[in-house]
């Protein structure tokens, strides 16, 4: 079932989805100012077990771009996945989250989750990340001078983020502030990250970042029921490895795999051992034998 299309929601906006694959459904959610980079690896390895279905969020890839005065939130993206699953008639899915991916499958779990199967958050925080970004909440200090300052000069700094951000100098910058680790990430992988992260409206992008910034599902976590496969990067300086451990003691149902070495893009820098703690997890749950799409 390979296929790729548009589907569109209640409010008109065309989300961009596709699938590749045979089996039960692995539904991958990006994270922020993402199009998919981080999953190749994960895609190579279980394409043959499971039907994997990608999709862009509203504001990001091929998805349309909300209104510049519309409120955007993950409770939408939520509302999307749904919309997403039901296109594609499935009853029950695996959901897969990286970075803010985790917590929209965290919140879809506490949304629908008779829809869920089993959940898989990779290199996430379940609540407000910016609190917790390299170490110190100035980030989420920042935020407000930043969305006043693109308010003042739109055009140019927009201008700037998309002809500054698409250069092999941010993976050397990113290599040499340990963001990611150069010793196991090539530089193939990331760039088509900075490549999208400069196509994104810069209006769009703070107010998610500003609506990230509030969202929490702690209150969720001890609901959680369905088998669930937390995995962490040792050195992960956007979502802490101890937000990870946090995460796996307040969900009852589940397993924590840390990534020796690993950051944010641990997907990418030790792809292997992340398909091989899924595979067990799949096997010791009995996830393929899932309903296929």
């Amino acid at each position: 079932m390979d296929q790729s299309a548009y589907l569109t929601t209640d409010d008109g906006t065309r989300i961009w989805y596709g699938t590749v694959g045979t089996g039960p459904p692995l539904v991958l959610c990006d994270g922020l100012a993402c199009d998919g980079f981080i999953w190749p690896y994960i895609i190579d390895h279980f394409v043959e077990d499971f039907t994997l279905v990608r999709w862009h969020y509203r504001g990001h890839g091929a998805s349309d771009v909300p209104d510049a005065n519309t409120q955007v939130t993950l409770d939408q993206f939520c509302s999307d996945l749904e919309v997403l699953l039901d296109t594609l008639s499935i009853d029950r899915a695996i959901l897969a989250g990286h970075s803010m991916g985790v917590q929209v499958i965290l919140a879809f779990m506490g949304h629908r989750p008779e829809r869920v199967a089993a959940l898989v958050p990779i290199c996430g925080s379940y609540k407000r990340p910016l609190d917790t970004f390299h170490g110190s909440d100035l980030l989420l200090r920042a935020l407000p001078y930043l969305q006043s300052t693109l308010q003042a000069a739109p055009e140019i700094i927009q201008t700037a983020w998309k002809t500054l951000l698409p250069h092999q100098f941010w993976y050397q910058f990113a290599v040499q502030a340990a963001e990611v680790n150069g010793r196991l990430l090539r530089q193939k992988d990331f760039l088509p990250y900075l490549d999208h992260a400069a196509e994104m409206d810069l209006h769009f992008f703070l107010g998610l970042l500003s609506a990230l910034s509030r969202h929490s599902t702690e209150d969720l976590l001890a609901d959680i029921d369905v088998p669930t496969l937390v995995i962490a990067g040792e050195n992960d300086t956007f979502t802490p490895l101890f937000r990870s451990t946090e995460m796996a003691e307040l969900i009852s149902t589940s397993d924590l795999v840390i990534v020796p070495g690993g950051t944010h893009v641990a997907p990418l820098e030790l792809p292997d051992l992340i398909t091989a703690a899924m595979d067990k997890f799949f096997d010791e749950y009995q996830l393929r034998n899932l309903p296929e799409v």
